[in-house]
């Protein structure tokens, strides 16, 4: 090892023992040490003053040696050997040689050591300790020895300290260790040790700080431009795999290029867990997913791909996992059956456990709508028996699937799912277009001047919900031009974040929509919503008819131009914020406006997004207003349509005389149908358009573009009105839940009867809570929730419940849907089920917790993920007497 700068404490150790030497003959002390000297030119030694020169020549010694006076003694810090110095300097010293500072005996004052000798066993570390010490001293010094008393590992724990540049010894552990040991002045700093110096020091760390530290510090000394993070990750894969094949054995044989041979497995599968760790807090930027290729290169350098694939952070694995789950939407889409489903979900389950999923951007959310669509395409779809049974599916379940379908559509996130999502989403078409063609044939009665009970025709919203909601709280009306059931659904997902709770009727728990006019465009829809009545006109028309039928105002695009600093003008301010008036409405024509005009596949929204309805939204809950988000009429988006020229036709519907209806149109007339005429040519599928390409059409007769939807909101901490409550959430069953193989024939789905079970009496405090009775479906055989609601000990901790306990109606929902689920279910899915609100399933969950959690079993509990609800079915049984059936 090259000599070490000489520390002014070691220097008069060195001297003080050469002036009591009794043999001494000469003034001159020379030392072999760095010719560098920070210190005062002449120090006190005893009563000695000594004179420190930098020996870079034998003349600089012999001037030094001539010129100092003869009571003082000079010592001269030199590299060069007595050859070099010259006979006229050696002959004149004594020795007559250069010393070897004794920089032991400075070890202790390092560490303010009770003792002045090292302890053997430090001595023990090796004679290379001493000037590493003095090498790497940081500027506050090394921590003081714990009770004065030095020991190998304080040591040796000072020295990494020092080398990886922490501040704190306590620090100091192998994940601490590990990202400095890929900066590069760490790496410079240990491999410019000599070697023989490197390997004694990866000894002594091994001894005294562990196996797996100096397998990083050997990593880091072999590793090249390799970082030590990638060598540690997958030395971890190599010696986590189980089944060791012949290629796993010779990839262990070859990493000991960077490992050293006789790898101990404890320490190489530490070293990847701290590994793994490490990157795993770095996968949020492009240095994570560095580390995470250079750990994949370094396998194929090993040649070893197969393990690689099986590896759950890997990027090859990642990637090996993306294949599979291609392949498997691919079969499901070839056969949508339950049992493809279940291995989509299974493919997704991997991905999104794949520590590196993170890595490429919107694969999770975009794999998890494309699994949904797969869980849908499996499913069965029962047939709409009327116009108002196919609104109501479409805004319960065909909205959600559009909602999926916009994502999948937009692109895959790799390349190995693009054709995957491309089949699937051409497949999920094909099956909306068959939904659309089956809802066509009941059009007729969304024409006729009488609709089938249940469905709401958009000219009667004000007399059948707005009104009614006005006539209890005051009511901001946003009419979003355009919007469609599935755009409602992303902005309904953003209220709670703005203060907002949404409200749906309490009989059903369900959001409700209408149906548009026909033709479904702006000039008929809305404005008959704000006549009341059926009618075609304006903006003008629309102000006139809403004041003179509920006494409201309405403002439309230019009433919204607001003076700069402001988000709305203060008439609109104000008449939102007027006690008097009891309904307010606007129009926002942002969507309608950007299916005309914004470029194709672009239609995505959010509340920002929308202009003025952040603002409405902040004035009505400063104001204390209800909000009623609806539109006109939906929209279908331009995903690949077809034109088909006619004169005089609209994007999406024609006049019955440019010739009769083909089978993707349909022919309707009647007093709904606003034409001069009273009859009109929709377009139904939405591959056909009768104009120019846009961004998105309306007018047609599809689902999407007939349902209206409406989502009714409450300042969160409002009360709510008569006949409403808390929206439960309103995801379709196959959003959250995975496909389970059943023993029934997919080709034969069976549609669920319901009924609904009387209330029973409720104190006001639980109605609060627990309003909702879900709606029971009869079994063939006796259900595990009836059996637990007859059992004694049921019956006995219902009793003791108290006057707030769980209503029997809401744990039988609750219970059936984790049995439903095989003992799990997302917490939506029990919400829904027990028919509350998501913010209130906590007291739900706590109430069910203390009904059957029997001495503190854990029979209802909830999964670390805070998402996933679980029910341990063998124990309610044991714990409730019930037998199997």
């Amino acid at each position: 090892m090259a000599a070490a700068t000489v520390t002014e404490t070691a220097l008069r150790q060195h001297v003080s023992a050469w002036l009591d030497a009794s043999s001494r003959r000469a003034r001159t002390l020379l030392v072999r040490a760095q010719p560098r000297w920070t210190g005062e030119p002449v120090i006190l030694v005893g009563n000695t003053r000594v004179h420190v020169i930098e020996g870079v020549s034998g003349l600089a010694v012999l001037d030094a040696m001539r010129t100092t006076p003869p009571d003082d003694a000079v010592v001269a810090l030199t590299l060069l050997d007595e050859r070099q110095l010259g006979s006229a300097v050696v002959l004149d010293a004594h020795p007559q040689r250069v010393t070897n500072l004794d920089e032991w005996s400075v070890v202790p004052e390092l560490f303010a050591a009770r003792d002045s000798n090292t302890s053997r066993h430090v001595h023990g570390l090796g004679r290379w300790v001493p000037g590493m010490l003095i090498e790497l001293r940081p500027e506050r010094g090394y921590p003081s020895a714990p009770g004065g008393v030095l020991t190998a590992e304080h040591v040796m724990r000072s020295l990494m300290m020092a080398l990886l540049g922490l501040s704190r010894i306590e620090d100091l552990d192998l994940a601490t260790a590990l990202t400095p040991l890929d900066d590069p002045g760490v790496r410079a700093r240990l491999r410019a040790l000599p070697a023989d110096v490197q390997e004694m020091f990866v000894r002594a760390a091994s001894d005294d700080l562990g196996a797996d530290l100096a397998l990083a510090l050997r990593a880091t000394l072999h590793a090249g431009h390799v970082s030590t993070i990638a060598i540690g990750l997958v030395a971890g894969e190599l010696w986590a795999t189980r089944n060791v094949d012949a290629d796993t054995a010779a990839a262990r044989v070859r990493i000991e290029r960077y490992l050293g041979s006789q790898v101990s497995a404890a320490a190489a599968l530490r070293f990847g867990e701290v590994s793994r760790r490490v990157i795993g807090r770095l996968l949020a930027d492009d240095h994570g997913r560095e580390l995470l290729e250079q750990a994949d290169a370094l396998c194929a350098e090993l040649e070893w791909s197969a393990g690689v694939r099986q590896s759950d952070i890997l990027l090859s694995g990642l990637h090996a996992r993306i294949r599979r789950m291609q392949q498997q939407i691919t079969e499901a889409v070839a056969s949508p059956t339950r049992a493809h489903a279940v291995t989509v979900d299974r493919a997704f389950a991997d991905i999104a456990r794949h520590q590196a999923a993170s890595t490429v951007p919107s694969l999770v959310p975009a794999a998890a709508m494309a699994m949904r669509l797969v869980r849908w395409l499996s499913g069965a779809t029962p047939v709409p028996a009327n116009i108002s049974d196919a609104i109501a599916s479409y805004m319960r379940d065909g909205a959600w699937v559009e909602r999926a379908l916009g994502d999948v559509w937009d692109g895959a996130p790799t390349p190995e799912l693009a054709s995957a999502f491309r089949q699937l989403a051409h497949s999920i078409r094909d099956a909306q277009a068959a939904g659309d063609a089956a809802a066509s044939s009941l059009l007729q009665q969304a024409a006729g001047a009488h609709a089938p009970k249940g469905v709401i025709r958009v000219e009667d919203l004000l007399t059948q919900v707005i009104v009614p909601l006005s006539a209890q709280h005051r009511v901001l009306l946003i009419v979003l031009d355009g919007m469609s059931a599935a755009t409602a659904i992303e902005l309904a997902a953003d209220l709670p974040r703005r203060g907002w709770t949404e409200l749906v009727p309490a009989e059903s728990r369900q959001r409700i929509a209408a149906v548009a006019t026909l033709p479904t465009i702006t000039e008929y829809s809305r404005t008959s919503l704000f006549a009341g009545r059926l009618l075609a006109g304006n903006q003008q028309t629309e102000k006139s008819r809403f004041s003179a039928s509920v006494g409201g105002v309405v403002f439309h695009k230019d009433d919204l131009r607001a003076d700069a600093g402001h988000a709305l003008p203060s008439t609109v301010r104000h008449a939102i914020a007027s006690v008097d008036r009891k309904i307010v409405g606007v129009v926002l024509n942002t969507i309608d406006d950007a299916l005309a005009t914004a470029e194709v596949d672009a239609l995505r929204w959010k509340m920002d997004t929308i202009a003025h309805l952040a603002g409405l939204l902040d004035a009505a809950q400063d104001a204390g207003r209800l909000v009623i988000l609806t539109s006109d009429h939906g929209h279908i988006v331009e995903r690949g349509s077809e034109l088909r020229a006619a004169a005089g036709a609209a994007a999406r519907f024609r006049d019955p005389s440019t010739g009769p209806a083909k089978d993707d149109e349909v022919l309707v007339s009647g007093p709904r149908v606003l034409t001069p005429s009273g009859s009109a040519v929709l377009a139904v599928s939405d591959r056909l358009r009768f104009a120019g390409k846009k961004a998105g059409y309306h007018g047609g007769g599809a689902l999407a573009e007939l349902t209206v939807p409406i989502i009714v909101a409450k300042p969160s901490g409002a009360s709510d009105p008569s006949g409403w409550a808390e929206a439960p959430p309103q995801e379709p069953v196959w959003w959250n839940e995975p496909t389970r193989e059943v023993a029934i024939q997919d080709s034969v789905p069976q549609l669920r009867k319901t009924r609904t079970r009387k209330r029973p009496t409720q104190s006001a405090a639980e109605a609060a809570l627990f309003e909702h009775v879900p709606e029971d479906e009869p079994a063939t055989a006796v259900s595990v929730a009836d059996l637990l609601l007859a059992s004694d000990v049921y019956r006995d901790r219902r009793s003791a419940g108290g006057r707030h306990a769980l209503s029997d109606a809401v744990l039988r929902a609750v219970i059936r849907a984790l049995v439903d689920g095989g003992g799990r279910a997302h917490r939506d899915t029990i919400a829904a089920a027990a028919g509350v609100a998501s913010s209130s399933l906590s007291g739900v969950l706590a109430s069910l917790r203390r009904l059957l959690n029997v001495e503190g079993y854990a029979i209802i509990e909830v999964d670390p993920d805070h998402v996933t609800v679980t029910l341990n079915e063998k124990l309610l049984r044991e714990q409730f007497g019930i037998r199997s059936q």
